[in-house]
């Protein structure tokens, strides 16, 4: 994706913003991970903690006093609906499931989104203290570290897949090919986490059917500008103003492969 008339610092006190408030959402994140989570059980099935809700509200309440103008898209709470503008797109946290568990991939994930586009996206992983970040046209980078994708290919690398088993077995057709193409997978929870991992050239490529805007538009910015590529399903381009679902993340090298690979088996 190219980015035009984002240079030269123009989003510099966005960053800070989003920066100071993932420092502080791993502070909540880590308060809760070994304690009471008080979690409940949402409508899709999928768990929900009083660490998601108390971070989605202060997400909101520090972005609109310092922004003002601005609206929030966030996975618990909302002020806005999609649409074009200044949006922030907050996923308190990514692989809910796995925080729950005591597995230490869940991720805090903000992105700065303006008429569709994501411009400024900040990535945390509090338990290994790894903050991911990077303003499009700018490049991205972990804790002062410039991050760059790796050159695999498909049979050479490792492929991010979702983790949940019913759906692997049942829901995801194209697993099969990948499997008889001897591809090496890689299931575990947390889209921003596999996705962070392809920025830093651990993993090839990661896809999913069913991520939403809010889980990957942070890490869309980081993974573009570590030289990778982020589509939706049919490999065109994303549109941050309107809902979507799925996601092909890549090197770049591998992505035309995996586009063609998705296509064929959805369309069987």
């Amino acid at each position: 994706m190219e980015y035009l008339g984002i240079l030269d610092g123009m989003y510099t006190n966005e960053l800070e913003q989003a920066k100071s408030l993932a420092r502080e959402a791993g502070e909540i994140m880590r308060q809760y991970f070994d304690g009471n989570q008080e979690m409940t059980i949402k409508e899709d099935h999928s768990p929900l903690t009083i660490a998601d809700t108390k971070i989605n509200r202060l997400v909101i309440e520090r972005l609109e006093a310092v922004f003002p103008d601005d609206g929030v898209i966030g996975e618990e709470e909302s002020t806005v609906e999609f649409g074009m503008g200044r949006i922030w797109f907050c996923d308190p946290i990514d692989g809910t499931s796995a925080f729950t568990w005591g597995v230490p991939t869940a991720m805090f994930s903000l992105a700065l989104v303006i008429d569709g586009r994501p411009v400024v996206g900040v990535c945390y992983e509090p338990m290994l203290d790894k903050l991911y970040w990077a303003v499009a046209g700018e490049g991205a980078y972990c804790n002062g570290r410039r991050l760059s994708v790796n050159t695999q290919t498909l049979e050479m690398g490792l492929l991010g897949i979702i983790s949940d088993a019913y759906r692997l077995r049942h829901e995801a057709p194209y697993i099969d090919t990948l499997i008889d193409r001897h591809v090496n997978l890689a299931p575990f929870y947390g889209a921003v986490a596999k996705c962070v991992r392809i920025a830093e050239g651990r993993l090839a490529g990661y896809l999913e059917e069913y991520v939403s805007a809010h889980d990957v538009a942070a890490s869309q910015v980081i993974v573009t500008e570590a030289g990778g590529r982020m589509t939706g399903l049919d490999g065109n381009e994303i549109d941050y103003s309107r809902p979507f679902k799925g996601v092909i993340v890549s090197n770049g090298i591998v992505h035309d492969e995996l586009v063609r690979i998705v296509g064929e088996t959805l369309r069987k």
